[in-house]
């Protein structure tokens, strides 16, 4: 489907359902532009695998985890 930069702008909700099920293309002054198509999440595993550092990273403490390696080199003495 091709529409116009100003359909898309007064529809947008309607166009991001569709995209969906199909292809949008969009043009502007006759030239195309931009292609809105649907996200398989299959396609981008990377970003489902960093969900969990990233949640891990709020809870880091740079202190705690310096002091938890040199304990691990004393104890190598």
């Amino acid at each position: 489907m091709i529409i116009t930069a100003t359909e898309f702008k007064n529809k947008v909700g309607k166009y991001l359902e569709l995209a969906q099920k199909e292809e949008i293309i969009i043009s502007r002054n006759g030239k195309y532009y931009a292609k809105l198509i649907a996200i398989d999440e299959n396609e981008y595993p990377a970003t489902t695998a960093l969900t969990g550092v990233f949640e891990k990273a709020a809870s880091y403490d740079p202190v705690q985890t310096k002091e938890e390696r040199l304990k691990k080199h004393e104890n190598l003495d």
